[in-house]
């Protein structure tokens, strides 16, 4: 109990902090909602009632309504503020407020992280739910403000009048409590046998309604039938499996509703005021009706209270993910370290390896080499080899396990890592192209801030088409209506453009023309260019990284044959290293590779 409030207490002094007045008025508000109900339901109703029941002036009920109208009218006028205005405004803030810190933490979290499943799961449901966290939570404090006010309130009034019908009330929601458990009980059990069925029926849903496999069912129609087929079982699982529990829950669902709840409450209840206003004469006619009234309502408070826990227990199962995810401690910290020495230098490995995980064998084992200021290195190897992960410690991405990389003499862990790493200019393979300007998806985090100088902005501009020229993407340019402006992808303006594989290869290119940085990694740069494109990329190359250390990772071994030297990489280690014309030579692993290649042109 004490870590779940610790949870609530984590989302309460996040929503203060953002929104004090929206978060006190938040709680009146639980406390004035149902404060107005029991001043009209009860207090007012009662009165108008015992006016009626001992014959007294028309004037006194009908000034008592007038005041009760009133102080309706005048509640009601801040409260329309809050629900229409205020909490539109309030709720937005209170999301981005926990939202910053998680999207601030996932730019810092080390990249391992993503290559561990159970982290990555707890990230995805962590962010995923951290929205659906504060609305629960603020649903909670509304709920336990009801409860309380009706609690208070109606006890009160209870205590007053009739202290006996709170056994009544009582015995209904402690019953009603129970049998409950038992049915929710049961249908949870039920929800864990069917829920691998509906996860089939959802997945041959999908296939018959998403466009990935529209084309191969008209094709092979047979594949259609037999997943109808599927779904078909499983629906009959489904049913099967509810038969099981129907006469189970119908009788729960009887006992729950009708025994406990209409039985008690609308039978004896109702027969005990009877007998005391009637009979007995112990009670007015006036307070048996608000009496009996209100029973639903203190039982119902009495549920929210009831309730809370359960539904803070559950919230604080997401909030844990999200807590845990906030308090991550990354092994690479972005802005620690010293600043990188000006200008290029030999990037060295020193006997490094690298595992992904302690249990798992070497990646990378025992890699010795000395990379010189303006070298060109192609990396070369079959699937798996350890070309990815080679460039990801080179850019420190990952630290090796073992052995150190250094650059100007210095172990690239003393350096700033955000420092360092802007020293290289990078294309990925699996590069992404974002819902923004054709500009900003060049420029990337070298965006100037907002107010720059028209100067600044224009040459600016001027690097960006250069880079883009360079990345064979010119004519495309030309073309482009809004130039530069162009908004890539559909995703939020129905007028972008979803460019081809290859014209958004040549945009990620020319990030890295743009860059200007020391160092050019290329991984697979032309894997999605035509033979023509990619001469040109070469050529284009060729000038752009002109005294820069380039470093090639490609398969297409037409890309690589012109590099100072080859390394090829087979079982994480060092396999063979020389130029075009030595590894030929020696007619070793790479010659079988080039020959396998070449082939197809003879």
């Amino acid at each position: 109990m004490k870590h779940v409030l610790k949870n609530q207490l984590f989302l309460w002094r996040l929503c203060f902090k953002t929104c004090p007045g929206y978060m006190i008025y938040f709680l009146y508000d639980g406390f004035r909602y149902q404060g107005i109900i029991f001043l009209e339901h009860v207090l007012g109703i009662r009165y108008v009632l015992h006016c009626a029941e001992y014959q007294e002036p028309f004037w006194k009920a009908f000034l008592f309504i007038g005041i009760i109208l009133l102080i309706n009218l005048i509640q009601i006028i801040p409260d329309g503020y809050f629900i229409h205005g205020w909490s539109f405004r309030a709720k937005p803030k209170l999301y981005r407020a926990l939202k910053e810190q998680m999207f601030e933490k996932a730019s810092q979290i080390d990249l391992s992280c993503y290559d561990d499943p159970d982290y990555y799961n707890d990230f995805v449901l962590a962010v995923a739910e951290a929205e659906g966290s504060i609305d629960r939570f603020l649903a909670m404090c509304n709920m336990m403000m009801q409860g309380l006010t009706i609690i208070f309130t109606t006890g009160i009034f209870y205590l007053m009048t009739d202290a006996m019908g709170i056994l009544f009330v009582l015995a209904s929601f402690v019953l009603r409590f129970v049998f409950a458990r038992i049915l929710n009980k049961l249908n949870y059990k039920v929800r864990l046998k069917v829920n691998p069925l509906e996860r089939k029926r959802n997945y041959v849903s999908r296939v018959f309604y998403l466009n990935d496999y529209a084309k191969e069912l008209r094709l092979h129609p047979q594949v259609g039938d037999a997943l109808e087929k599927e779904f078909c079982e499983a629906d009959d699982a489904i049913i099967e499996e509810q038969k099981k529990v129907g006469k189970k829950r119908s009788l729960l669902g009887f006992v729950n509703g009708y025994l406990v709840g209409d039985f008690i409450m609308d039978g004896l209840y109702i027969t005990y005021l009877v007998f005391q206003a009637a009979v007995l004469h112990t009670i007015d006619y006036s307070n048996a009706v608000i009496l009996f009234n209100r029973t639903g309502s203190l039982r119902r408070g009495m549920t929210n209270i009831a309730e809370l826990f359960p539904k803070a227990q559950e919230n604080s199962l997401y909030v844990d993910k999200i807590r845990a995810f906030l308090a991550y401690e990354p092994k690479i910290k972005r802005m620690e370290g010293e600043p990188v020495p000006e200008g290029n230098a030999p990037l060295i490995l020193d006997h490094v390896s690298f595992r992904y995980k302690e249990e798992m064998e070497d990646t990378l084992k025992d890699i010795s080499l000395k990379v010189q200021p303006g070298e060109h290195i192609a990396i070369v190897g079959y699937n798996g080899a350890g070309k990815t992960t080679l460039i990801k410690l080179l850019m420190r991405l990952y630290d090796p396990t073992g052995g150190k990389i250094t650059y100007h003499g210095e172990d690239i862990r003393e350096f700033s890592p955000d420092e360092y790493r802007h020293r290289f200019g990078v294309v990925f393979q699996d590069f992404q192209m974002y819902g923004a300007t054709l500009r900003e998806n060049v420029v990337m985090n070298r965006i100037p801030e907002p107010g720059s100088d028209s100067a600044q902005a224009s040459a600016i501009d001027a690097s960006v088409i250069s880079a883009l020229e360079r990345a064979g993407f010119g004519e495309r340019l030309r073309s482009l209506p809004n130039g530069l402006d162009t908004q890539v992808t559909t995703e939020f303006d129905k007028k972008g453009v979803n460019f081809s594989g290859g014209e958004s290869q040549k945009v990620a290119i020319s990030r890295a023309f743009y860059a200007n940085a020391d160092i050019l990694i290329m991984d697979e740069p032309s894997s999605a260019l035509d033979p023509i494109a990619e001469y040109e990329l070469n050529k284009a190359m060729e000038t752009a990284a002109k005294g820069k250390t380039v470093f090639y990772i490609s398969h297409r071994l037409s890309t690589t044959r012109d590099a100072d030297r080859i390394i090829l990489l087979a079982d994480g280690r060092i396999a063979e290293e020389g130029t075009h014309a030595e590894l030929l030579a020696k007619d070793g692993k790479y010659a079988e590779m080039w020959n396998v290649q070449a082939g197809r042109y003879k």
